[in-house]
């Protein structure tokens, strides 16, 4: 426990410890975790070289459980996002490099830190790579022109609804900049999507 708080950065430290000393709890009535603790068991004593307490390995496992299915979450959105319907490596490899708490944990380790991975050139996968950007970017896009819309809806109409309160050319002072960034943010979604079109359409 001690070793997860020192190594692993808030809050997934907190979560992790959760859910393993939920594993130990359940384990007198049913196995709570999906990996397999008896064969991980035995591996550790290989590894480690000494015999390890079972609810140790237990322990071991249910943070390792967690962690991979966080990863998997992470990746699972990305992916979803970008239209896909299956996982691949380099898309575990994008999400966790997008996520910054799991970018603290794993650049603790010189031998498995993110910040080389994340900055590695793309090889042969380089097309698909840029066409996942593109995804990405207009997925991105399309949130922040609902969260723009849902600004404007909320409060610009509110303000205009009460014209004892404002006049007209003070609403148009506090909005003119949003409404700016708006009509901006849906001319660079158009201009992508129409690229992406033609670009699917001119692929063989």
């Amino acid at each position: 426990e001690e070793r997860v708080q020192k190594s692993f950065p808030h809050p997934i430290d907190k979560w992790a410890i959760a859910d393993a000393q939920s594993a130990i709890e359940k384990r007198k009535r049913r196995n709570p975790l999906l990996l397999p603790v008896d064969k991980i068991h035995p591996s550790l004593k290989e590894v480690l070289g000494y015999k390890v307490d079972y609810h140790v390995s237990l322990y071991i496992v249910a943070v390792l459980e967690y962690i991979s299915a966080d990863i998997l979450k992470l990746a699972g959105n990305y992916v979803f996002n970008i239209r896909h319907y299956e996982i691949s490596q380099q898309d575990i490899k994008v999400s966790m490099c997008a996520d910054k708490v799991l970018m603290d944990m794993f650049d603790q380790d010189d031998d498995i830190g993110l910040v080389s991975l994340c900055e590695e050139e793309p090889c042969s996968s380089g097309e698909l790579n840029y066409y996942d950007l593109v995804r990405t970017e207009i997925a991105e896009e399309r949130q922040y022109l609902r969260e723009l819309n849902m600004i404007i809806k909320v409060f610009r109409e509110a303000f205009l609804s009460d014209k004892k309160l404002f006049k007209s050319s003070e609403i148009e002072k506090i909005f003119s900049n949003i409404s700016d960034i708006h009509e901006l943010t849906v001319k660079l979604l158009g201009l992508i999507e129409d690229t992406v079109e033609m670009t699917d359409e001119g692929s063989p």
